[in-house]
């Protein structure tokens, strides 16, 4: 997908530009999943997981990152491991950190993608 016109590759766009958790959260794990079971609502997430609806709505909503303490409850309910949702959370912080500085020109994967193209 890249080519001399300076775009990246789909899956470096992604790395740059990575989904907050939240949208993780609803669409992987409070969204219906056909023949799996039916959808939580905020409601429902809020008391299994022990905290407040409006919480819940602020992690979905990308307002409120997944902190440690959230990512044990989500492991602690068979919401994925708190591992894997410290890792979404950092990823998305540092994909924010280096676009507001404009710090990607140092990821090797990405320059490499980019001149492997041209060649």
């Amino acid at each position: 997908m890249s080519d001399s016109d300076g775009s990246v590759p789909h899956d470096a766009w992604q790395r740059r530009n990575p989904s907050h958790p939240g949208r993780l959260l609803y669409h992987g794990c409070m969204e219906a999943v056909e023949g799996i079971g039916e959808r939580v609502t905020v409601g429902e997430a809020a008391r299994k997981l022990g905290i407040s609806r409006s919480t819940v709505s602020r992690v979905l909503h990308g307002r409120n990152g997944i902190a440690p303490a959230l990512a044990l409850k989500l492991e602690s309910v068979g919401w994925g491991t708190a591992d894997m949702w410290l890792c979404k959370q950092a990823h998305y912080d540092l994909a924010r950190a280096r676009n507001s500085v404009g710090e990607w020109l140092s990821v090797p994967e990405l320059n490499s993608a980019k001149h492997d193209s041209e060649a």
